[in-house]
């Protein structure tokens, strides 16, 4: 089977490409000039040189297709509107009215819990029925949403569409990717603060989402839309848990999230002014005021998918994080 990738180098496409490419399929990535394609290159996969915002480009590549999994987006949180649109809104309208107009099989969205507005503010678990809770708390999860009503519209076209809504994504590789940049400042000490803490999230463990992504490719039928989640714990929890593992103290600092937005808008002009990149992202931390407790019971039920437990992901994730101080 030929399938054509979006967001092939990143955190979670690149292992989605290699787990693609070990069931047999043919992995066709879009890469932009600036990408590094050596690990897609080691296993096999073809790369085409394009942007989910010139819809042209991703023509060659897409044509033949008997997938599209649109798994690009633009995740920087502080980078600018436009851009996060541009990527996010028109780059998903572009991959799915390509998609549609070359007759392209079944398609896959890779999109995210942020597209709900977060959970309710009771802490109560929801399932893909839930309702957005307005206002978005960030650019990125309205573009999410946005993203994904364009891909509808297509879909009530008579594109096959499957959209899969992943929490807060963590495990090895990638020291970067997901929340391990975040879990590799708490193993190395230094994380300055636990901001919030007390919400509820959902961590999925990368290995696991993306087996989670391959049995929706195997065994999805078109329409079926899938939150895969894994387990819920607090934000503090899961840092004190991991300062343990790592045998570090945890950050000594709580801070609420309305003392670190003011924190944020006195510090950030100062930064902006002398050209270097403001340390609070206010966007993202008003994140931090909501839930993000998500059901994934369906996924469960109908792909027969399941996530390993943090008590198990963690572990496995610090010991990852730490080998790169040895």
């Amino acid at each position: 089977m030929r399938v054509f990738v979006t967001g092939g180098t990143g955190y979670i496409g690149s292992l989605l490409c290699r787990r693609l490419k070990e069931d047999g399929h043919q992995v066709r990535a879009l890469v932009r000039t600036t990408s590094n394609t050596a690990a897609l290159e080691a296993i096999g996969a073809e790369t085409f040189v394009g942007d989910i915002t010139d819809r042209y480009s991703m023509r060659e590549a897409m044509s033949g297709a008997d997938w599209v999994i649109h798994a690009a987006a633009e995740l920087d949180f502080g980078a600018p509107t436009d851009r996060i649109e541009g990527a996010n809104v028109a780059g998903s309208e572009n991959v799915a009215s390509l998609a549609s107009k070359l007759g392209v099989g079944r398609a896959l969205l890779v999109s995210s819990i942020a597209a709900f507005g977060s959970s309710p503010g009771d802490g109560s678990a929801v399932r893909e029925d839930a309702q957005v809770e307005l206002p978005f708390p960030s650019t990125y999860g309205a573009t999410k949403r946005a993203g994904e009503l364009a891909f509808a519209a297509w879909a009530e076209r008579g594109l096959a569409l499957n959209v899969v809504y992943p929490s807060l994504v963590y495990g090895p590789p990638g020291r970067k990717g997901g929340l391990n940049a975040m879990l590799g400042a708490v193993v190395r000490g230094r994380l300055p603060a636990i901001i919030g803490g007390g919400q509820i999230t959902r961590w999925v463990f990368l290995e696991d989402l993306v087996a989670g992504l391959l049995e929706v490719v195997k065994r999805a039928q078109p329409g079926r839309n899938y939150l895969m989640t894994g387990d819920a714990a607090a934000l503090g929890e899961v840092i004190e848990r991991a300062a343990e593992l790592a045998g570090v103290d945890p950050p000594r600092r709580r801070m609420s999230v309305g003392r670190a937005k003011l924190l944020g808008r006195l510090l950030n002009p100062l930064f902006t002014l002398r050209g270097k990149r403001p340390p609070v992202n206010l966007a993202q931390i008003e994140s931090l005021r909501r839930h993000w407790n998500f059901d994934d019971a369906k996924a469960r039920t109908e792909l027969d998918w399941s996530s390993r437990p943090l008590a198990s992901g963690l572990p496995e994730t610090v010991e990852y994080l730490l080998g790169d101080l040895a």
